[in-house]
C-alpha cells in the first residue's frame, strides 16, 4: 500500500511540472500569448519577463512543496502557506499579463512636441 504522503507527494509534483510547462514558454519562449489574461497592447516582452517569472516561480514553489510532502509528510500550515503563495502569485502574473506596471515607452518626437517651445527674447527697435 501506498503512504498518503508519497501518493500527495506526487500529485503536487504532477501540478508542479503542469504549471512549469507553460511558464517557461512564456519566460523563456517569449510566447506571452499563452497567458490567459494577456492583453494584446502591453509589450510582450514585459509580459513574458514579468508574468512568466511569476509563473515560474509558482511552479517551482509548488515542486518545492512536493518535496516537502515526499521529505516530512503532510503538515496543515505548510499547504496553508503554499495555498496562499499561490493565490498571491496568480493574481501578480494576471495583473502583469494586463499590463500592470507597465509604461509605454514614448516616441522621441512625441517628447519633443509635448514640451513647450521656449521663448524667444524679442529685442525693442
Amino acid at each position: 500500500m501506498v503512504s498518503f504522503d508519497v501518493m500527495m507527494g506526487v500529485f503536487w509534483l504532477v501540478c508542479g511540472i503542469i504549471i512549469l510547462i507553460p511558464a517557461l514558454f512564456i519566460s523563456f519562449g517569449g510566447r506571452p500569448d499563452l497567458h490567459v489574461h494577456y492583453d494584446d497592447s502591453v509589450d510582450p516582452t514585459y509580459v513574458s519577463r514579468r508574468a512568466g517569472t511569476t509563473a515560474l516561480l509558482m511552479g517551482l514553489v509548488t515542486i518545492g512543496y512536493a518535496v516537502l510532502q515526499f521529505t516530512y509528510g503532510y503538515h496543515p500550515l505548510a499547504l496553508g502557506g503554499l495555498l496562499v503563495t499561490l493565490f498571491i502569485l496568480s493574481t501578480l502574473t494576471k495583473r502583469f499579463a494586463k499590463g500592470w506596471g507597465w509604461q509605454p515607452e514614448t516616441e522621441p518626437d512625441q517628447i519633443s512636441d509635448s514640451q513647450p517651445e521656449p521663448e524667444s527674447e524679442s529685442t525693442p527697435e
